[in-house]
């Protein structure tokens, strides 16, 4: 009987160090599936896009709809084909900044700006991603060709759902009370 008790013991810890091991290969893959959904619902949101862009000559300028009540914390850019990070700049200083109207590589706008500078050549996808100081942030890719192509009047930006205004991005959100952004 002893014998018994001693094999199903053996079965048991064989079946617990397998179970261990399972989960040890199992949650770099699960980790690695949740970063790629993340990744891939900031870059390709359901629902209206909530950024513009603009190009005016050398200069590139984001306009991140949000409520009132936010602020901008961060914005960074991505190549949008090989996913390599770009420009990153944290606590924009100028008010308008902070308000979602976003100059890229104007590091004086920004308490942190690296790399300082623009690169020579711009990425033909550019992936952007606007953080704000309240959880959430805002995200989208944008085709330069499509947008230098596009010439959106002053005050305008280019979305995937066509030109739009600052205030009409801002416009998209539900700010609660019936509040949108100025």
């Amino acid at each position: 009987m002893t014998n018994g008790v001693a094999e199903r013991r053996r079965g048991l810890k064989v079946l617990v160090i397998g179970l261990i091991a399972l989960a040890i290969l199992a949650a770099p893959i699960a980790l690695a599936f949740l970063w790629i959904k993340f990744l891939t619902v900031m870059s390709d949101p359901v629902g209206p896009g909530l950024l513009g862009l603009r190009i005016d000559g050398d200069t590139l300028t984001v306009k991140a709809a949000q409520c009132p009540s936010e602020r901008v914390r961060r914005v960074e850019l991505y190549d949008g084909e090989s996913e390599k990070l770009v420009w990153r700049a944290d606590d924009p200083l100028t008010e308008s900044g902070r308000g979602g109207l976003l100059r890229l590589w104007a590091a004086e706008e920004y308490r942190t700006s690296r790399p300082a500078t623009r690169p020579a050549e711009l990425p033909k996808q550019l992936d952007v991603l606007v953080d704000y100081t309240a959880e959430g942030g805002a995200g989208g890719v944008f085709d330069l060709a499509a947008v230098r192509a596009a010439a959106p009047p002053a005050g305008s930006y280019w979305t995937p759902e066509g030109i739009r205004t600052g205030r009409e991005l801002d416009k998209l959100l539900d700010c609660g009370g019936g509040g949108t952004a100025p």
